[in-house]
């Protein structure tokens, strides 16, 4: 895993991506040598936004996505649909902004040349690096109790990964290990063990460290070049996420990360202003569709106002596209929200899916009671109860609440407190490892959620 601005990613859609815009680089140089007119002006604004584009589409395709099982007939056809949907964007952005033009010769010939040389690049790729050979062999330090754990992670982990086997010194280990995993030795046996097995990565899986705790034979894995990680590190590099459970204070305190400066609060409030204004200006008119078809379906007002919790337990009211039917809890009272909800109308369901109920949000960004990213606003009823049962709970209210966010592109509506819990560990990872890289990532992944109603 690189980490990029504090938030970790995979090397492999690294690779891929400095791949790509090496290719579009080479594709633009080619145009040029072969004296087709790429149009007025200076070119790198048209190579930036090509890149940009092409890029993007890449993304929408899923074509950065490691672990997706992608034939190469599928990548081919992926990529080709990508590349249509991008060269139709490229030719209605030159056509509104004459800056960015291509000449029609140096439109086809970057537009061949791209999607040709995309095609051969995924082939060596696909070729050179394997998911099975990208995946790091890691032996396990302990993990009795983490075993099932760390063992349901190994086929969904953002960092690929294979457990070699366990080392444990509780004399039940064996038997409480989920199969096919095996007991390889004890704590002492750590030294003879990484000779013979050759790990790439030694986790630390104990809880209770009180006890026989293998300092020497871990500091002598580090010398020699060894990589060890913590299970904390190790779970928030697999999942995105950070542990609520079992987890120490100390790791929270002393962790890498929790950077926030009044430069960057400048920042990200200027960059909330930007998105939110340029937003409600392209969403006006889905906006008014939406208000009518709102209207049309039930009773009631178009729009549903509601307390929630901001930054440091701020009370404001939020603004959100009425989803539900009209007094939905007036018998029943604040209840969480769950899926095939029958309080909600035909109309919430597809705003639901797609989060466009969440466009009115846009003036709490404006006004400042809210972020455009950030961790979901909750209702204060919620969030007493929540507190009393999650650990570190109100550490959410570090930041400003969003519109959109880590835990919200990557995790369904809350209905439970176990979804409570979850969501609150996508939270954690995202104030950790607050960035504008991340705070970009979560934008293109609003977009996909929105595009292809993938909103659960």
């Amino acid at each position: 895993m690189l980490r990029i601005f504090r938030h970790y990613v995979s090397r492999m859609a690294f690779v891929l991506f400095v791949g790509d815009v090496l290719v579009l680089l080479a594709s633009f140089y080619v145009a040029a040598l072969s004296g087709a007119w790429v149009g007025a002006g200076p070119l790198a604004p048209k190579f930036l936004a090509v890149t940009v584009i092409v890029v993007f589409v890449l993304n929408l395709g899923d074509m950065y996505d490691i672990r997706l099982p992608l034939g190469r007939r599928e990548v081919v056809a992926r990529l080709l649909t990508c590349q249509a949907a991008a060269a139709l964007l490229i030719a209605a952005i030159s056509f509104t902004e004459p800056m960015l033009r291509l000449g029609r010769l140096a439109f086809f010939e970057i537009t061949a040349g791209t999607t040709l040389g995309l095609i051969a690049w995924r082939a060596v790729s696909l070729g050179a690096w394997t998911l099975e050979s990208m995946k790091a062999r890691v032996l396990v330090v302990g993990g009795a109790p983490l075993g099932e754990t760390i063992a349901e992670l190994e086929p969904a982990s953002a960092r690929p990964f294979s457990i070699i086997g366990f080392i444990d010194d509780d004399p039940g280990a064996a038997d409480a290990l989920p199969a096919p995993y095996v007991l390889l030795g004890k704590s002492k046996d750590l030294a003879a063990l990484i000779d013979e097995t050759h790990p790439d990565l030694v986790l630390v899986a104990q809880i209770d460290r009180r006890g026989q705790f293998p300092t020497k034979a871990l500091l002598d894995c580090r010398l020699r070049g060894t990589q060890v990680e913590d299970w904390p590190t190790f779970f928030e590099k697999a999942t995105g996420k950070i542990l609520v459970k079992g987890i120490r204070p100390s790791w929270l305190i002393f962790a890498d990360g929790f950077v926030k400066t009044p430069r960057t609060e400048v920042v990200k409030r200027l960059f909330d202003i930007g998105i939110s204004l340029a937003t409600l200006i392209l969403a006006l008119p889905v906006m008014v569709i939406v208000a009518v078809a709102i209207r049309l379906e039930s009773p009631g007002p178009v729009l549903y106002r509601q307390p929630r919790l901001g930054r440091s337990g701020c009370v404001f009211i939020l603004n959100k596209f009425r989803s539900m039917r009209q007094n939905a809890e007036q018998e029943t009272g604040p209840v969480w929200a769950k899926d095939r909800d029958s309080r909600v109308t035909r109309v919430g369901a597809v705003l639901r899916r797609t989060r466009l109920d969440e466009l009115p949000q846009l003036f709490n960004v404006l006004i400042g009671h809210m972020s455009f990213i950030g961790p979901r606003p909750e209702r204060p009823e919620f969030v007493e109860e929540l507190q009393k049962q999650i650990p570190y709970y109100m550490e959410r209210l570090a930041v400003k609440p969003g519109i959109t966010g880590w835990a919200q592109v990557r995790y369904r509506y809350g209905s439970s407190v176990e979804d409570a819990i979850e969501k609150l560990q996508y939270d954690l990872y995202y104030i950790k490892n607050l960035s504008p890289f991340l705070d970009l990532l979560i934008l293109i992944n609003t977009v996909q959620v929105v595009l292809f109603a993938r909103g659960r």
